[in-house]
């Protein structure tokens, strides 16, 4: 029998859900190599570093006025989580840091957000 999967999520800004075509999350544990001189050439140590959290929103861009203004979103909670609501993520602290408009001959227009989030909570429901 086929397990069930997320199929379509749910974005909201603040409490607020908003329409979306695309949500790509990042998570960086921080942690990195360090480089050392030795015999074999290779890498022997590693070190914990920050975790971060980035963000990469692609919003429909309505005809009228948007809802947000994106340019002030600072401090932001976003939250995604599946249709059935068994899956949910959260970002906190959420900061647009680049915005990008683009139009296509298709009739497809998306506003993409870039930004970071201070902290990341896994919801398990």
């Amino acid at each position: 029998m086929a397990e069930e999967a997320v199929g379509f999520v749910i974005l909201s800004f603040d409490g607020e859900e908003y329409d979306c075509a695309s949500v790509n999350p990042t998570k960086n544990t921080g942690r990195k190599p360090v480089p050392t001189m030795n015999r074999t050439g290779e890498v022997k140590h590693t070190s914990n570093g920050i975790r971060t959290y980035g963000l990469t929103v692609a919003v429909i861009i309505p005809d009228g006025k948007d809802p947000i203004n994106w340019l002030t979103v600072k401090n932001a909670r976003v939250s995604i989580e599946s249709e059935t609501g068994n899956f949910r993520e959260t970002y906190i602290d959420f900061n647009v840091q680049t915005i990008s408009d683009s139009y296509d001959v298709g009739g497809e227009t998306r506003r993409n957000l870039e930004g970071f989030a201070l902290s990341y909570l896994e919801e398990s429901i």
